[in-house]
């Protein structure tokens, strides 16, 4: 796995990309990428972004999915995404 800085790095990232969350959500997630639960806060993104209908860029899709993989988390499942 990754260090530290690369993981939070990422996953601010892809919630900087998740445009149309709503702030409530935004803070959320950065506070459980801040506290290290990476994978908790990788689902609450997916989570929210399907509950409002944010599709992630192709590059973004990819990220996510990687980041997935890495973290045990299912990103195409949360995303709704055909297998």
């Amino acid at each position: 796995m990754r260090d530290y800085l690369e993981v939070n790095r990422d996953l601010r990232a892809m919630l900087r990309d998740a445009a149309g969350l709503p702030c409530r959500d935004v803070e959320s997630i950065e506070c459980l990428v801040s506290a290290g639960e990476w994978e908790l806060a990788l689902d609450t993104l997916c989570t929210q972004m399907d509950t409002y209908g944010i599709a992630p860029s192709e590059a973004g899709l990819e990220k996510l999915l990687g980041l997935g993989e890495e973290l045990s988390v299912d990103v195409r499942g949360l995303l709704r995404l055909p297998r």
